[in-house]
């Protein structure tokens, strides 16, 4: 369960690096915030933070 764990906090957080970093290119070329994206990496981040903060218990 703690590999579960840790590949899920690990796509959730790759997820939300990919969501800022395509809002700051948008954001740097377009000089325009595309929201579903921004959205996206504020739900990825929670995601991580939840997934970090649960505690597998161990027979």
């Amino acid at each position: 369960m703690k590999i579960l764990k840790w590949i899920f906090f690990s796509i959730f957080t790759i997820g939300c690096i990919l969501s800022l970093v395509v809002v700051f290119l948008m954001y740097n070329n377009l000089t325009f915030i595309d929201y579903p994206y921004l959205i996206a990496a504020g739900v990825f981040f929670v995601f991580a933070i939840i997934t970090f903060k649960i505690k597998i218990k161990s027979n």
